[in-house]
């Protein structure tokens, strides 16, 4: 809104009143003026700003307040103390022991059996072709005895993505439209299986695994924790429920000292039927059916302070804030130009990776864009779409830095916001 306004009432008054030649008349004028015509104006200026601001303020959309922050660190620079981000899976910052007898058991039954997991640091591309090709790598098992000779398939690692599925799904618990998480650092981590090995010794304790991945040996990690700001709390109804007007429902109250101030939470009991989430003077009021005390899981959904550091970029799926961003979320305003389009994307401040160039619409998707493109909303398979004949809509982008492994992902990211708002179009990235 803008705040200078072109008409000065002060200014424009003592300019009249200069213009009065009698002084008494000057001075009557002045008394009535500064009692009467500014009183009403400053009161009119003070009610305009009210209303501006309860305006923007019940605009404002409070998806950021949900934003989702991920990152990646190594288990030896793993901090700990960390208030901001926390490890998706707590069970990765323990150091890896491995269980020969297990090993053993396994191999003897024939089946492959987890001995670890890794972050390959490359391209949305080259992991495509280390997936598709379905190959063996060849390693070794290292114990304070000997060293053995194994074999050794890789496959991706679903468990995170399993954790940003329940998201999905604890967001329409928590009656919060999804944000579309950019998955980048959790789409490159894998886990190794052990397919074959000449036969350990239980007695033997396997202190190293290592792996040639050939080609991928540089762009391979190994203790690698992938971090979020969602911190796992429980916290238990705070008082006795009181019940609703309805007479089925019952409001649960988690005192606000029992909660971070500048955060929101996110309710995970999605096997609870809640009706309606809400906070008030900082207390979190859940209304539910249930009429006693309970214990419920929350996520805590850190803010970032800008103060923190880490090794790897921070990504986030939070958008730039902005009055008309806030208009266009709140009534869904369809996009009709490439000017609206390119605002999309920029509004996620990721122009540092790629830039939105242009766009084309083709009757058929171009041959070699699946390998750098993938849809980091495809688990959500209840979507309306608008049958299986569609149109391409291919969205050209430009990298700021060639070659940079984050490239696709992030275009992949791009890609997905556009394609929830364009059901109609099968929407793919490509890097020109």
């Amino acid at each position: 809104m803008k705040q200078e306004h072109d008409f000065d009432m002060e200014s424009y008054i003592n300019k009249r009143m200069l213009e009065i030649t009698s002084l008494e008349d000057r001075r009557l004028f002045k008394e009535i003026t500064e009692k009467l015509l500014l009183e009403i104006n400053h009161y009119n200026q003070k009610a305009y700003r009210t209303l501006e601001q309860r305006i923007l303020n019940e605009h404002k959309s409070q998806q950021n307040d949900f934003a989702i922050y991920l990152t990646l660190t190594d288990l030896n620079h793993y901090d700990a103390t960390d208030t901001f981000m926390y490890p998706m899976v707590a069970e990765d910052v323990k150091r890896k022991y491995y269980d020969t007898a297990e090993i053993r058991k396994a191999l003897d039954h024939n089946e492959n059996i987890k001995l670890l997991t890794i972050f390959v640091k490359t391209t949305v591309t080259n992991i495509h072709k280390l997936m598709s090709s379905d190959r063996t790598f060849q390693g070794v098992l290292r114990t304070q005895k000997a060293e053995y000779k194994g074999t050794f398939r890789i496959s991706r690692n679903e468990r995170y993505m399993e954790l940003v599925k329940e998201l999905y799904y604890i967001f329409g618990v928590n009656y919060q439209p999804w944000m579309t998480v950019c998955e980048a650092y959790i789409a490159k981590m894998f886990e190794i299986f052990l397919c074959s090995a000449p036969q350990l010794s239980e007695k033997e304790e396997i202190l190293e695994v290592t792996i040639d991945f050939e080609e991928f040996n540089d762009s391979v990690y190994y203790n690698m924790i992938p971090l979020w700001n969602l911190e796992k709390i429980l916290e238990k109804t705070s008082t006795y429920p009181e019940a609703c007007i309805d007479k089925v429902n019952y409001e649960h109250r988690i005192f606000s000292h029992r909660l971070k101030e500048d955060c929101e939470y996110l309710i995970m009991n999605t096997d609870k039927e809640i009706t309606n989430i809400r906070r008030l003077n900082g207390d979190l009021l859940i209304t539910c059916p249930l009429d006693n005390p309970c214990e419920w899981s929350l996520y805590q959904v850190n803010r970032r302070s800008g103060k923190e550091y880490y090794h790897y970029p921070v990504l986030s799926n939070q958008s730039k804030e902005s009055f008309a961003g806030s208009l266009t979320e709140m009534y869904r305003r369809s996009i009709k130009t490439k000017a609206e389009l390119a605002r999309l994307m920029e509004a996620f401040s990721y122009d540092n990776y790629v830039v939105f160039k242009e766009f084309e619409i083709l009757e058929t998707a171009p041959e070699g864009l699946n390998a750098c493109n993938y849809n980091m909303d495809g688990f959500i398979l209840d979507e309306i779409r608008i049958g299986r004949s569609r149109q391409t809509l291919v969205l050209n982008f430009a990298a700021v830095e060639q070659g940079h492994y984050l490239n696709e992902d992030i275009m992949s990211f791009l890609v997905t916001q556009v394609q929830k708002i364009f059901p109609e179009y099968l929407c793919v990235g490509k890097l020109i």
